[in-house]
């Protein structure tokens, strides 16, 4: 499985999960004379905490890659300017 599908299952994961979540409460709500029950709420609760985690999780790995990455260009890029004033410097 790429990266790529794996993210696109994720989201419909997260996102199916909190669908079920508002239409449970939409549910419990009408249906039970305007009260929502506790574990109707609870449940809720953790479908935010699980989409929370699934796009706040992948979106500060995925700027934690970028950083590394520039950094790690930066680095090589000082790097071939010194080799390069240094050969040119000999000949």
């Amino acid at each position: 499985m790429t990266s790529e599908n794996k993210e696109t299952v994720q989201y419909i994961t997260a996102i199916t999960t909190l669908v079920t979540g508002i239409v449970m409460c939409f549910l419990s709500f009408f249906l039970n004379t305007y009260h929502i029950e506790s574990g109707v709420l609870m449940y809720f609760g953790e479908t935010l905490i699980f989409c929370a985690g699934v796009f706040g999780i992948n979106l500060y790995v995925k700027n934690q890659v970028f950083e590394a990455e520039s950094r790690l260009n930066k680095k090589m890029d000082q790097r071939f300017k010194e080799e390069q004033s240094v050969v040119s410097g000999s000949t």
